[in-house]
């Protein structure tokens, strides 16, 4: 069985390579040869286990992902504190250089609220957004995670259904 290893989905939308390689195996499920007279289907137990080690070698990248993805969204909060410091830099720096008429310091201790007020909000804002950004895609990576988990968890019970392991045997087998 040969697995490649795509692209980080770039849109939440994507299906992730652990979702796909979790849709191949509930269709090699469905799509095996039913027992006569049983709800057991056959399956060759090769090709299902290589099936479920490929997806739990998948879940250190899947992982790594969403690590990169949070260690992204820090550098963009930490861009956009820059930049609101920059913008504040910025606007005492001029309200300096007009301070020397009283009208026109007045003016420009005014802009400079605003605009320190104004880069306040940016910066909140986009620290929002990336807050949400991350939430939604760590969202999305715990439901697979759980997808997966409770995936094995479903066919280890099957497994052992089907081949009549009593509970030592169950015991015996390694578990994740």
């Amino acid at each position: 069985m040969s697995e490649t290893n795509p692209a980080p989905a770039a849109d939440a939308g994507e299906v992730s390579e652990t979702e796909a390689r979790l849709a191949r195996l509930r269709a090699v499920v469905v799509d095996a040869r039913q027992v006569p007279m049983s709800a057991s289907c056959m399956v060759n137990r090769a090709e299902v286990v290589a099936m479920i080690d490929a997806i739990v070698a998948g879940l250190p990248e899947e992982i790594e992902r969403s690590r990169t993805v949070i260690s992204e969204q820090f550098t963009a909060h930490a861009h956009a504190r820059e930049q609101a410091a920059q913008i504040i830099e910025q606007a005492r720096t001029e309200a300096k250089e007009i301070a020397g008429v009283s009208g026109v310091a007045r003016e420009a201790n005014e802009y400079a609220a605003a605009t320190r007020h104004q880069a306040d909000d940016e910066a909140r804002q986009i620290r929002i957004e990336a807050d949400t950004y991350v939430d939604s895609r760590l969202a999305e990576f715990e439901a697979s995670l759980q997808k997966t988990a409770s995936q094995v968890v479903l066919m280890r019970e099957q497994l052992s259904k089907r081949s009549k392991l009593d509970e030592t045997d169950v015991q015996a087998l390694p578990s994740i």
